[in-house]
């Protein structure tokens, strides 16, 4: 599904392109969903105005999303994949957001249609937000 992902406030600049999501596919040993990547390279590290979703009895929102980069720094998916990894994590789910909460917005590769589930730190909880991405995005109002 096609998104346009300046209806959801957020400003276009990235500069992840085909070789960027090679070399982070190939570090994660996944594939990321389309449109996802469709928003990373519109605009990395997003900051949705209109983000807000359904988790458990509330709600929460997208505080941002993290840096789409191979480079293995604080606040890049890949630092959450390798050596910030919050303990409890389990296997094959990538972070790539938080929450306002800091719970952490992830994709689970153990799901053959790439589920989107929230993953709260403390306890090592997750919880299932959406099936796919595209289902997310989807969820995403005001």
């Amino acid at each position: 599904m096609k998104f346009d992902w300046s209806s959801f406030g957020i400003e276009q600049g990235s500069s992840v392109d085909t070789n960027t999501i090679s070399q982070v596919e190939k570090l994660l040993s996944v594939s990321f969903p389309k449109s996802y990547l469709d928003l990373v390279t519109y605009s990395d590290e997003a900051s949705p105005e209109i983000s807000s979703f359904p988790h458990g009895n509330e709600g929460t929102c997208i505080s941002e999303f993290f840096s789409f980069s191979p480079d293995v720094a604080p606040y890049t998916i890949s630092w959450y994949s390798g050596a910030g990894k919050p303990p409890g994590l389990p296997k094959q789910m990538i972070p790539i957001a938080r929450d306002a909460g800091g719970y952490l917005i992830c994709l689970n590769f153990n799901t053959p249609s790439v589920a989107v589930e929230i993953f709260d730190p403390n306890s090592s909880k997750t919880d299932l937000i959406a099936n796919n991405f595209d289902d997310f995005v989807n969820l995403w109002s005001e």
